[in-house]
């Protein structure tokens, strides 16, 4: 039991490393894109409230509606990748209290 609970725990780890990777890179893809259409650097402010805005259900800027007609499918991606990132975390601080405090495996 305590295998299969440590083989779990492994692969949430990398759905979650995975998940972290896949964000941090369509982010930077996708504010590569925005300065080559708007000018500016990757790394201005609006870019990333726009990157960080689109997908969602928000308010969006001009920017943020851009990457929504633009690029439906990247986007599809990272709110894949936000899921992802977000539900893995709960999972893996569950097995390690099963494994500590239940079945004592470390």
């Amino acid at each position: 039991m305590n295998i299969l609970l440590f083989i779990v725990l492994g692969l949430a780890v990398f759905a979650l490393m995975l998940a972290l990777q896949m964000r941090w890179m369509i982010s930077v893809a996708l504010r590569r894109a925005l300065t080559e259409k708007f000018g500016g650097l990757p790394s201005d402010i609006e870019y990333r409230e726009g990157v960080a805005d689109a997908g969602r259900r928000v308010s969006h800027t001009e920017i943020a509606t851009h990457l929504n007609q633009t690029y439906p499918s990247q986007l599809g991606h990272l709110r894949l990748a936000r899921r992802v990132s977000v539900y893995t975390l709960p999972v893996i601080i569950g097995l390690l209290v099963i494994l500590r405090f239940g079945l004592e495996a470390f």
